[in-house]
């Protein structure tokens, strides 16, 4: 169940009394098209195929439990890796938004973070779901996944400007250096740092701070997302009017077998104690 806030704190739209509503963690503003429009020789970068969205929203596609990939490393310096992870949560909402994330050092990834502090959770679609296996059957001290299971990485938007808080440049600290998984099979990228490591060495459990998401824009965001209605086509965040596309998730029942998205039951008027997270 989600964390709730102290609502002695709250103003009446459930932000903080000192929280302004342009806060970059609360929604992004209008998306840049320079962002996803292409590198210089006029072929599509892949970030084209995202849209940002809001940051205080990513526990609705993450509490569901889907099966992630990870990517880690720096593409610029070629050394991006990519792997398969079912042991994550959901730890607070926002301000800020943090992720706990299982990752050893059995896994080629571990050094990566532990080197640069940040990573990409990309959620892949069903339609995924062989190559999310193969990928987390071997090693990237061994192979480059990326080339050998037809993965593109996509070079990661800095997101102070894509949410409106910076002026492109950005805070070095704030910066992803690691890439985007890109793919029509990939329901949405989120760009995170390292913000605790107090238990990474007993639990190898890493505390990760989301500062940036993106979806798909071609995804249905009324299904399993519950964040539009079809009246809300004006609405650039997210991707604006329903898309046709009902991108399914997978869940690792922990023994080889996975569980598909279903049919969705609608408890929303029942969850009376937690109105504030709904739209």
């Amino acid at each position: 169940m989600p964390r709730k806030r102290d609502s002695k704190n709250q103003g009446g739209d459930g932000l903080p009394l000192n929280a302004s509503k342009s806060n970059p963690d609360r929604a992004p503003k209008k998306f840049k098209p320079a962002l996803g429009s292409g590198d210089s020789d006029g072929q599509s970068s892949g970030l084209d195929q995202f849209l940002p969205y809001p940051i205080h929203k990513v526990n609705r596609l993450l509490e569901p439990g889907p099966v992630l990939l990870v990517a880690t490393g720096s593409l610029t310096n070629k050394t991006h890796n990519i792997m398969t992870m079912g042991f994550h949560m959901m730890i607070q909402h926002q301000r800020p938004t943090l992720i706990g994330a299982c990752i050893g050092p059995w896994d080629k990834s571990y050094d990566n973070l532990k080197k640069t502090g940040e990573c990409v959770l990309a959620v892949p679609a069903v339609e995924m779901l062989e190559t999310v296996v193969d990928i987390g059957n071997c090693s990237g001290e061994d192979v480059n996944k990326w080339e050998t299971f037809g993965v593109k990485p996509v070079p990661a938007p800095d997101p102070a400007f894509a949410y409106g808080s910076g002026d492109g440049k950005g805070a070095e600290e704030e910066r992803a250096r690691a890439p985007f998984i890109g793919g029509e099979g990939v329901i949405a990228n989120i760009q995170c740092v390292v913000e605790d490591r107090a238990l990474v060495a007993r639990y190898n459990l890493w505390v990760l701070r989301v500062i940036g998401a993106w979806i798909n824009k071609e995804m249905d965001l009324e299904y399993g997302q519950g964040n539009q209605t079809p009246g809300d086509a004006g609405d650039s965040v997210g991707g604006g009017e329903l898309r046709k596309r009902e991108m399914k998730m997978a869940h690792h029942r922990g023994d080889g077998r996975f569980v598909v998205d279903g049919q969705e039951v609608d408890m929303r008027d029942r969850m009376v104690k937690w109105k504030e997270f709904q739209d």
